[in-house]
């Protein structure tokens, strides 16, 4: 009994310095991963991300080509040159995109980076409002349903007579056109069966129902020639409410 209790200490032992040292070792390298976070705003020189075309072909991944300034360049030396051997966490204004093994100091001034699509959605807003003046942006194909040109309804049981023939909103793939929002370049940022997320193109002023519209929303009902537009006017909140939400009827 004495030497199995022995046996049996022996092997609580053992089990307690394996657990003791992975957990050392889960620190450790903790400790040596290494992070670097990039501002859209002031650490590119040149931005292109074209979602359009790489989703056509069912990709998973999506890849975000960026020149960084020679400040963020040099940034960019100095954290691999001390994370060399080591893991390097990439971010884009605080999301984390990519974490690569670093052999040697990175000194190039040009990145890839391959986003899934979430990674994509969440990063392309700032893309859109960055100043930087080389941005070559494609969003998300349009889906065929919400195509077309849509009238207002004053109730979502409204009858073709009823539509306010005042407000009338022509969507396509690249252009969105209204008597107060004409020929306005947008960029689709997300995409669903049921909801397509537009941006207007910032250097582009949209006024509908009376709002400098920045973020445009359309869902789909159930019936095909109707869908809810909602408007989202420029500095609010858009993970909140819609400034406006109104229902349109399909001309």
């Amino acid at each position: 009994m004495i030497r199995n209790f022995k046996k049996l200490t022996s092997v609580r032992w053992k089990l307690v310095a394996l657990v003791t040292g992975a957990i050392f070792a889960m620190a450790a390298n903790a400790a040596n991963a290494a992070n670097i976070d990039f501002s859209s705003n002031h650490d590119f020189a040149e931005i292109n991300l074209n979602i359009k075309d790489q989703a056509k072909h069912n990709s998973e991944f999506v890849v975000l080509s960026v020149k960084l300034t020679p400040a963020a360049t040099q940034r960019l030396q100095e954290v691999s040159r001390s994370a060399v051997n080591q893991d390097l966490t990439i971010s884009l204004n605080g999301n984390e995109v990519r974490t690569l093994k670093v052999t040697d100091v990175i000194k190039n001034s040009r990145l890839k980076l391959s986003l899934t699509r979430q990674m994509a959605h969440d990063v392309f807003p700032s893309l859109l409002a960055t100043p930087v003046s080389s941005v070559s942006l494609s969003g998300f194909p349009m889906p065929q349903w919400a195509e077309g040109t849509w009238a207002e309804s004053l109730t979502p049981d409204a009858t073709n007579k009823d539509l306010v023939t005042n407000k009338v909103l022509s969507v396509s793939e690249k252009i969105i056109n209204s008597p107060t929002c004409k020929r306005v370049n947008h960029t689709i940022v997300a995409t669903t069966d049921s909801m397509v997320e537009l941006r207007i193109d910032r250097r582009n002023k949209c006024v509908l129902d009376e709002i400098p519209v920045s973020k445009i929303i359309l869902s789909r009902t159930t019936e095909p020639d109707r869908i809810v537009i909602s408007l989202y006017a420029v500095g609010s909140d858009f993970a909140g409410p819609p400034t406006r939400e109104n229902t349109y009827r399909l001309e």
